[in-house]
C-alpha cells in the first residue's frame, strides 16, 4: 500500500513536468511561427497562406504538446515489455519464446500499418490546409460572395475539399482500427500461444491456478505498455509530418534586411541609385531607378495602370527582391496603403497607433483628415469600436483613418499610395490643402505621393513619371508640360476617363496649360462629363451618411463596442450537445457500438473465468497423468472464447471510428451552410481568426481526437463494469467496499469533469484571439514593417498567448489533482480485493482467488482512463457544443419562398 502510493506521487509530480515542458514548447512554437510570418518575402507570403500558418499555431504546435506528455514511454515501454517477459520466462520457461514470437510478427505488421497513416497524415494535412485556406478566403470576402449569391458555389467548392479529406480520413480510420485491434489482441493472443505451448510441448506441465494468474498478471502489465506503443507511434508520425511542415516554413525565404539601408550621413532623405527591383522569380517589374528625393519636398509619383507606382513604394519600403542598384532611406518612415490596414480597434486607437495621446495634436489631425464629422455621427465617438478589417467602415472612411494613423505618427518620411482615391473631390481637396499640400500639416515632412489625378499636380515639387517600370520623365510641372512628352501622354489618356467636378476644381490656368496640351479632349470632357459622371458630392452627404447610420444600431450604446466577446457556455455540457453528436453517427452505428463492445467484454470475462475453471480442475491429472481429451477441450474452448473478442473488437473498432467521422463529416456540413447562410450582422461582430477556429481546431478535434477518445472511453467504460463484476463474483463481501468507494469515486469524477470542463472551455474562448490578432497582422505586414512596430505586435501576440497558457496551465494541475485521487482510490481496491481474498481461502477456489486479484490489480489503472476519457469526452464535445452555437446562429431568408 506504501509502495503504491509513493509509485502515484512520483508518477503525478514526473506527468506534471512532462505536461508543462509540452506547453512551453507549444508557446515557443506558436511564438516562432508568429514571427517568422513578420518577416517573410513577397514571394513566400505567396507560397503560406494565413490558413496553412494559421494550421501551424494550431495543430502542429499542438502535435508536440501531445507527444511530451508520454514521451518516456519511447523507452520505458519495451523496458516494461522486457521485465514482464523475464518473468514469464521464470514462471513458464522457454513457452514464453512463442508469446514473444508472436509479439515480433506484429510489430512489422503495426510498422507498415504506421508508414501507411504517416502517408495518409500529410494527404490529410494537405486537405485540411486547402479546406481552411478555402474557408478564410471566403471569410474574408464574405460580403461580395452574399452581394453576388456564390454562396452554393462556394459551398460546393469547399465541400469537394472536404471529400477529399474524409476519404484520406476514412482510409485512416481503417488503419486506425487495425492498429487498435491488433494491439488490443496482442495480450490475449500472446497468453494462449504461450498457454498453449507449455501444456502442448509437455504432459508434465499443468496449468495450475498459481502459474495461470500470475503469468495472466504478467501479461496484464504487457496491456498498457503494448496499447500506448501504437498511440505512441502515432504521435511520433504526426509530429514527424508537423516538424516538416514547420521546418518547411521557418525556412522560407525572408526579406532582405538590407535591401534598404538608413545611412543618415546621406544629404537627401532618400535615394535610389541603378535600382532594379522584382516580386518573385518573373521578370523585374522595376529597373533601372534613379531617384534623388530632397528634404520636405512633395513629390508625385503618376503614370498609367500597370506602371509600376506601388512597386516604386515597395521598392523603398524594402518589399521587393533587390536585384541590383542601392537604395537609402534617412529617418522614420510612415505609410499609407492603397487599400488600407485597419484594426479591429477603437477609432483612437486605430489613429494612435501605438502613441501616447497628446489631444491638441489628435484634434488637429483629425480635422485635417475630415474625420471630425464622421466622429460627431457616431454615438461613441472616436471610441467605436471597428470591426474586423474596418468592415462596418465605408472605403472613404478607412482611407481617411489610415492617413490620420500616418500623420499623428509624425515620421520623417511619407509614402502616400493613392491615399485620395476612396474619397469625394471636395473631401480630397480639403484633405490635400490641410495634410498633403504645400500648407498642410505635412508641409515640412518629405512626401511621396502616388495618384491617379492630375488636380494637385500643379501644386507638387517634383513629378516623377513612370512607363513599363522605368522612370520616363522627371522635373516640375511646366516642364513636363513644355516636354509633351510621357507626362502629357498620361494627361491625355486621364481626361478620357475624368469626370464632371475633377475638371471643375482644376484651375484656369491649368485648364489652358491642359487645352495646348490636349485641347480636343479637354473640351469634349467638359460638355459631356456631367453626363457621364454621377455627383460624387451628392454621393459623400447621402452615401457616407448612409453608410454612419448602418454603423450606428450595430454599436452596443452602453459601451460603444461592436465586437461580442466570444461566450464560454458554463455548467454541464447539456444533454442536446450528445443527442446532437449522436443524432450524426446514427442510431445503428450507437446500437452496434454498444452492442458489440458488451460482446467483447463478455467473451473477455467467459475466457478469464474458464481460464479460472481450467486451473481448477483437479480432475486434470490422474494418478500423475493429464486428460490429454479435457486438456485439449480446454484449451479449445479458450481460443474461440479468444476468436470472440478478436472479432468483436474488430468490428467494435470499425464501427466507432466510421461513426466518429460520419457525424465529423455531417456536421462540418451544417456548420459550412449555416456561416454561409448567417446574417451579414454576425460578421461585424464576430472575428475572422473565431470563425476560422471552429473550421481550423474544432473540426480537427471532431476528426481526429474525438473518434480515438470515443473508443477509448467505451473500451474503459465496459471493462470497469466487466472487472467489478469479476471481483464481486468472486469475492462478494467486496461488494460492500465498492459501494462507499463508488461513492467517493463517483464525487471525484464529477468535481473534476464539471472543473476540467470549464477550463477546457476558457481555454478554447482564449485561443480565438490568439489566431485573429495573427490574421491582422499577416494582413498588413507591410504597414506593420514601414513604420517598424513588429516588436510591439509581437509583445501583443505574446500576452495572447500567455492569457492562453494561463487558461490551460489550471488544466493540467486539475489533471494531476484527479491522477493522484483515483489511483489512491484504486490502491484502496487492490489492498481490500486481496483481504477478502486472504479472508475467504477456505470457501474459495485457487483459480478464483488468483481472478480476483489479477482483476483487482487492473482496476486502478482501468479507473483512473475511465473517468480520464470521461473528461477527455467532455472536454473534447465542447468542439462539436462550439459548432452546434454556430449552427444556430440567425440565418437569412430562404433562398425560394413558396407562395
Amino acid at each position: 500500500m506504501i509502495t503504491a502510493a509513493l509509485q502515484t506521487i512520483f508518477l503525478s509530480q514526473y506527468f506534471n513536468k512532462m505536461m508543462l515542458i509540452g506547453l512551453h514548447i507549444r508557446t515557443a512554437l506558436i511564438s516562432t511561427i508568429y514571427r517568422k510570418a513578420l518577416r517573410l518575402s513577397s514571394a513566400s507570403r505567396k507560397e503560406s497562406t494565413v490558413g496553412e500558418i494559421v494550421n501551424l499555431m494550431s495543430v502542429d504546435a499542438q502535435r508536440f504538446m501531445d507527444l511530451t506528455t508520454y514521451l518516456n514511454m519511447v523507452w520505458s515501454a519495451p523496458l516494461q515489455i522486457s521485465l514482464a517477459l523475464y518473468f514469464l520466462w521464470q514462471t513458464l520457461g522457454p513457452s514464453v519464446l512463442a508469446g514473444l514470437a508472436v509479439m515480433i510478427i506484429l510489430i512489422p505488421v503495426n510498422g507498415v500499418i504506421a508508414n501507411k497513416m504517416k502517408t495518409l497524415q500529410i494527404k490529410q494535412m494537405k486537405n485540411k490546409d486547402e479546406r481552411v485556406k478555402m474557408m478564410n478566403e471566403i471569410l474574408s470576402g464574405i460580403k461580395v460572395l452574399k452581394l453576388y449569391a456564390w454562396e452554393p458555389s462556394f459551398e460546393q467548392q469547399v465541400l469537394k475539399i472536404r471529400n477529399k479529406e474524409v476519404k484520406v480520413l476514412r482510409e485512416s480510420a481503417y488503419f486506425g482500427a487495425a492498429t487498435s485491434f491488433i494491439w488490443a489482441c496482442a495480450p490475449f493472443l500472446v497468453s494462449l500461444v504461450t498457454f498453449a505451448v507449455y501444456v502442448l510441448v509437455d504432459e508434465k506441465n499443468v496449468l495450475d491456478a498459481k502459474t495461470a494468474f500470475v503469468s495472466l498478471s504478467l501479461f496484464n502489465l504487457l496491456r498498457f505498455p503494448l496499447s500506448m506503443l501504437p498511440m505512441m507511434i502515432s504521435n511520433v508520425i504526426q509530429t514527424g509530418v508537423s516538424i516538416k511542415r514547420i521546418n518547411k516554413f521557418m525556412n522560407s525565404e525572408e526579406l532582405d534586411p538590407d535591401a534598404v539601408t538608413h545611412n543618415d550621413s546621406e544629404e537627401d532623405p532618400i535615394v535610389i541609385e541603378n535600382g532594379s527591383f522584382k516580386w518573385d522569380e518573373e521578370d523585374t517589374a522595376l529597373k533601372n531607378i534613379n531617384l534623388r528625393i530632397k528634404p520636405k519636398s512633395l513629390v508625385a509619383v503618376v503614370g498609367v495602370v500597370g506602371s509600376g507606382k506601388s512597386s516604386l513604394v515597395s521598392a523603398l519600403l524594402g518589399e521587393m527582391e533587390k536585384t541590383s542598384g542601392r537604395v537609402n532611406v534617412k529617418g522614420e518612415v510612415a505609410y499609407v496603403p492603397q487599400t488600407a490596414w485597419i484594426q479591429n480597434n477603437t477609432l483612437q486607437d486605430n489613429i494612435l497607433f501605438g502613441k501616447s495621446m497628446h489631444r491638441k495634436n489628435y484634434n488637429r489631425v483629425v480635422e485635417a483628415c475630415a474625420l471630425k464629422p464622421d466622429f460627431d455621427m457616431l454615438p461613441g465617438g472616436d471610441q467605436t469600436e471597428i470591426g474586423e478589417k474596418g468592415i462596418n467602415l465605408s472605403g472613404g472612411q478607412k482611407q481617411r483613418v489610415s492617413l490620420a494613423r500616418a500623420v499623428y505618427y509624425d515620421a520623417d518620411i511619407y509614402y502616400l499610395d493613392d491615399p485620395l482615391s476612396a474619397v469625394d473631390s471636395h473631401v480630397g481637396k480639403h484633405i490635400f490643402d490641410n495634410v498633403i499640400g504645400p500648407k498642410g500639416l505635412l508641409h515640412n515632412k518629405t512626401r511621396v505621393f502616388i495618384t491617379h489625378g492630375i488636380t494637385h499636380l500643379h501644386e507638387v515639387d517634383l513629378i516623377i513619371t513612370l512607363k513599363d517600370g522605368s522612370v520616363s520623365e522627371m522635373g516640375t510641372y511646366q516642364e513636363l508640360l513644355d516636354n509633351k512628352g510621357a507626362f502629357a501622354e498620361f494627361l491625355s489618356q486621364h481626361l478620357q476617363e475624368v469626370g464632371k467636378e475633377e475638371l471643375e476644381e482644376l484651375d484656369e490656368e491649368v485648364k489652358k496649360q491642359l487645352l495646348e496640351v490636349s485641347p480636343e479632349k479637354l473640351s469634349r470632357q467638359l460638355s459631356t462629363a456631367s453626363d457621364r459622371s454621377n455627383s460624387i458630392s451628392s454621393k459623400h452627404n447621402g452615401g457616407s451618411q448612409k453608410s454612419l447610420d448602418d454603423l450606428i444600431p450595430k454599436v452596443n450604446k452602453a459601451k460603444d463596442k461592436l465586437i461580442e466577446e466570444e461566450k464560454a457556455e458554463t455548467g454541464g455540457v447539456k444533454l442536446d450537445v450528445y443527442k446532437h453528436y449522436l443524432g450524426a453517427i446514427g442510431p445503428f452505428l450507437v446500437a452496434a457500438t454498444v452492442l458489440l463492445n458488451i460482446v467483447f467484454q463478455g467473451f473477455a470475462v467467459g475466457s478469464n473465468l474458464w481460464l479460472s475453471v481450467w486451473s481448477s480442475d483437479v480432475s486434470l491429472v490422474v494418478n500423475g497423468t493429464q486428460d490429454t481429451s479435457k486438456r485439449d477441450m480446454y484449451l479449445e474452448v479458450y481460443g474461440l472464447l479468444g476468436l470472440g473478442q478478436i472479432l468483436s473488437v474488430l468490428v467494435a473498432t470499425t464501427a466507432t471510428y466510421l461513426g466518429a467521422l460520419k457525424a465529423a463529416f455531417i456536421l462540418h456540413g451544417v456548420i459550412l451552410n449555416g456561416i454561409l447562410r448567417v446574417q451579414m450582422s454576425f460578421f461585424d461582430v464576430t472575428p475572422l481568426g473565431r470563425i476560422v477556429n471552429r473550421f481550423s481546431k474544432d473540426i480537427d478535434i471532431m476528426d481526429n481526437t474525438l473518434p480515438m477518445t470515443l473508443r477509448g472511453w467505451t473500451t474503459c467504460f465496459f471493462s470497469v463494469i466487466g472487472t467489478l463484476f469479476v471481483i464481486s463474483y468472486t469475492t462478494p463481501t467486496f461488494v460492500f467496499v465498492i459501494i462507499p468507494v463508488g461513492f467517493v469515486y463517483y464525487f471525484i469524477q464529477r468535481f473534476y469533469v464539471a472543473t476540467s470542463r470549464q477550463l477546457k472551455r476558457l481555454e478554447s474562448v482564449s485561443r480565438s484571439p490568439i489566431y485573429s490578432h495573427f490574421g491582422e497582422s499577416v494582413q498588413g505586414t507591410s504597414v506593420l514593417r514601414a513604420y517598424n512596430v513588429q516588436d510591439r505586435f509581437i509583445r501583443e501576440s505574446e500576452e495572447k498567448v500567455d492569457f492562453n497558457q494561463v487558461c490551460t496551465y489550471p488544466g493540467i494541475i486539475a489533471n494531476r489533482w484527479l491522477a493522484i485521487r483515483l489511483e489512491m482510490v484504486g490502491n484502496l481496491i487492490i489492498f481490500f480485493s486481496a483481504i477478502f481474498a486472504v479472508v475467504g481461502r477456505d470457501t474459495m477456489t485457487a483459480g478464483l482467488v488468483g481472478l480476483s486479484v489479477s482483476y483487482a490489480l487492473q482496476i486502478t489503472q482501468k479507473l483512473n482512463w475511465m473517468v480520464r476519457m470521461a473528461a477527455e469526452m467532455e472536454t473534447n464535445i465542447v468542439a462539436v457544443e462550439r459548432i452546434k452555437e454556430y449552427e444556430e446562429a440567425p440565418q437569412e431568408a430562404p433562398w425560394e419562398i413558396t407562395s
